[in-house]
């Protein structure tokens, strides 16, 4: 058996471009500069799939990547940055967004003030290979409410790709108004880029986005999936039945480049525009990523916690692994110093690299990582050693092995800047018919890995399982398998999905069962997401006129000459957006709502039934905490709107029993006597009972029918809304 060693790069390497002075970077910068010094010593010119790996932007005689960084503000030298040609998109407090010529690349990393960087943090849509049951039709159409809301004044940005401008589910009822106000097409070059920024092309205006027609043709293909994914939340239904959330919103569409400056950048551009014209604006993110620690500590969802606020609010899905086991983690703590072993699961499409695993320890920690490929009587024939997260070096290897070719490439991190986990990332490629089992060992860390497809120009959130037919080898599991940043953030309203109810006409209903592809919490830090589900199953919504791989509609519309079509597509992608034009009409009742008001607004009025079964306080790690409820949560952000110094109450207020039959007792820190209001509200959104007089800790429920209710508590200190069940 030969060995074909093709590169082994250690740290010292890097001394030529000022190792003891560079800042600390992140799995996917190590990698980049692995790979572009091995470029520069060997005088080859960049090959495509390393432009493609790293989305490189060709300007003149040179190419510019994106770098997230976070920088020290007061040391950070701002004319080596003019000087050396970086551009400098974003700045939110110490979060820097820069895109630096290759060929300045060695002076970047001395720039005195930078502190980290993250390069290559990728994200994927969250695609998998309808408004009644949300309650949204209702009050578009004002149900139990004093009017209609329909999202008028509120910003939808849409950040995705597959974007058709043209598409008469944008306009208005009337096809005549656009509500598309601006786009920004990360990927075409050809400009002009927004003010302030350094790439891309912005159009405003309905002139403008209908001249363009769509977004440039991007690393997917074609594609419909920002058509579809913008449809869901504020599409107006073209004349079709398929109407969105909130049909009257503004829209902003984003093709986003997929890494992480770009993200931040995007967010950047909708926080200020959204100042410039003083309105509210909800950010829907149907995409995810495997790479990082799954703790809401990246510089993805750093950015989300400084930009979130009153009137400011981010949706993420989920993702669309809630099968396939893609995922392990071991205490080693409790077994130090053992090594585990577990089959690496590979997938099986077009351009197709192999797999790629993300380890993450825990904190101050250590753990090693190895493989071995083993014929059918689970004989080694190749072992590459475990090398340990605090071993700082890179590998690209290339081994052959009998029927085919194993190819390693790994890069570590000790002590990650951000969270003092290590972490250790394999990217393999096996084209043997053998299995590759992968080794982890350590004495004090606790270790999750996820086991993603990877292919050859792009990383994907499309999980393989780990496997156990080796000896003594561990399965994985479906848990921790909500990606980033939108699945994990502590500033993100987090969306799983459901089939929505459907009623024939003999009165018998079906659906409403959770999403088998639905992906399951915790996030790493014990946080339980998603935080609320909505219908993401065959959705149907508008496509892109412009992809020529839509056909076999289920509804269309002639317009301009030309036929636009709808058809229903599956996956958290579809039940993020449904949530957030949800948020849209909470923003039009109350501008102000934050995203904590906005988030425990939906944990608290959402539905339960035989279905999601008795969700606890807690939430669950497949449902959250039930269904989407429009109706109810535009009445409580109603409730908070019409005070101006009313908050959200969070925990001082507990009812009990629940579920409850004749009394409900009301446990609370605020006195009685503060108490404005307290309602009784049906699932429906509709005042059932009024109590006034409140001068004791329980009211009566012997009048009430049975079933799930909403108790609306408005007191002197804030609101609060608590869900009760009354049994009889």
């Amino acid at each position: 058996m030969i060995h074909r060693v093709l590169l082994i790069i250690a740290v010292l390497c890097f001394t030529t471009i000022g190792l003891l002075a560079q800042p600390h970077m992140n799995i996917g910068a190590k990698k980049f500069f692995s790979q572009f010094e091995d470029t520069k010593r060997s005088g080859d010119a960049l090959t495509p799939e390393f432009k493609l790996e790293y989305d490189l932007v060709a300007k003149g005689n040179d190419y510019y990547v994106g770098v997230l960084a976070l920088v020290d503000v007061e040391r950070i030298d701002r004319t080596a940055l003019n000087r050396l040609g970086i551009k400098n998109d974003t700045r939110i407090n110490d979060l820097w967004t820069f895109r630096v010529p290759i060929s300045a690349l060695d002076y970047f990393l001395k720039i005195e003030g930078l502190k980290y960087i993250e390069i290559a943090e990728p994200v994927d849509p969250n695609l998998r290979l309808a408004t009644i049951d949300s309650r949204t039709d209702s009050v578009n159409r004002g149900l139990g409410l004093s009017r209609a809301y329909t999202g008028k004044g509120v910003i939808i940005a849409i950040i995705d790709w597959g974007f058709d401008y043209t598409h008469p589910n944008f306009y208005d009822t009337t096809l005549t108004d656009l509500r598309i106000s601006r786009a920004w097409d990360q990927n075409k070059l050809s400009g002009p880029a927004p003010d302030g920024f350094s790439f891309g092309t912005e159009y405003v205006g309905q002139q403008a986005l209908l001249e363009a027609q769509q977004d440039t043709l991007y690393v997917f293909g074609p594609g419909s999936h920002g058509t579809h994914v913008g449809g869901i939340a504020g599409g107006s239904g073209g004349g079709t039945p398929h109407i969105g959330a909130a049909p009257e919103s503004e829209l902003i569409f984003i093709s986003l480049r997929r890494d992480g400056p770009s993200l931040v950048d995007a967010f950047n551009y909708i926080a200020n525009y959204a100042e410039s014209v003083n309105k509210p604006f909800v950010v829907n993110m149907s995409f995810g990523s495997h790479l990082g620690p799954h703790d809401g500590s990246s510089l993805k969802n750093y950015g989300i916690d400084m930009l979130h606020g009153p009137g400011r609010i981010f949706v993420g899905s989920a993702g669309n692994n809630g099968t396939g086991s893609f995922h392990l983690d071991v205490d080693f703590t409790e077994q130090p110093g053992d090594t585990i072993y577990t089959v690496v699961g590979f997938g099986n499409v077009a351009d197709q690299f192999g797999q790629t695993v993300s380890m993450w320890g825990s904190e101050f920690s250590s753990f090693g990582a190895g493989l071995m490929l083993v014929d059918d009587s689970n004989e080694p024939l190749l072992e590459i050693p475990i090398y340990y997260s605090d071993d700082d070096h890179s590998i690209d290897e290339i081994h052959d092995v009998p029927g085919g070719e194993v190819h390693l490439i790994a890069e570590n991190v000790y002590g990650h800047f951000l969270n003092d986990k290590p972490s250790i990332r394999f990217e393999i490629r096996n084209t043997s018919p053998y299995r590759v089992v992968l080794m982890v060992s350590s004495e004090d860390s606790h270790v999750h890995m996820w086991n993603c497809i990877k292919l050859y120009p792009r990383y994907t959130n499309w999980g393989q399982p780990f496997l156990d037919n080796y000896p003594g080898a561990l399965a994985g599991d479906v848990l921790y398998a909500v990606g980033e940043p939108g699945g994990v953030g502590k500033n993100v309203i987090t969306v799983g999905s459901y089939l929505r109810t459907t009623t024939n006409v003999f009165g018998q209903e079906s659906g409403g069962t959770l999403s088998t592809f639905s992906s399951s919490g915790p996030t790493v830090d014990g946080r339980v997401k998603p935080d609320i589900s909505s219908t993401g199953q065959a959705v149907v919504s508008s496509v892109n006129y412009f992809d020529p791989t839509q056909s076999g509609f289920l509804a269309s519309i002639d317009h301009e000459g030309r036929t636009y079509g709808f058809r229903a597509f599956s996956g958290t992608s579809m039940s993020g957006p449904m949530v957030a034009g949800i948020v849209a009409l909470m923003l039009e009742a109350h501008p102000g709502l934050s995203a904590s008001e906005a988030r425990e607004i939906l944990i608290q009025t959402a539905r339960l039934d035989q279905h999601t079964g008795d969700i606890g306080p807690d939430g669950d790690l497949r449902w959250g905490h039930g269904k989407a409820n429009a109706l109810a949560a535009v009445i409580a952000a109603k409730t908070l709107s019409s005070t101006p110094d009313l908050e959200w109450t969070d925990s001082d207020v507990t009812v009990y029993p629940n579920p409850a039959s004749d009394q409900l007792h009301i446990k609370t820190e605020i006195p009685m006597e503060q108490i404005r209001s307290l309602q009784l509200i049906d699932m429906e959104g509709r005042l059932i009972k009024e109590y006034s007089n409140i001068h004791s800790n329980f009211i009566d429920l012997n009048d009430i029918p049975q079933g799930m209710y909403l108790i609306q508590i408005v007191s002197d200190q804030g609101m609060a809304v608590r869900k009760v069940n009354i049994i009889k």
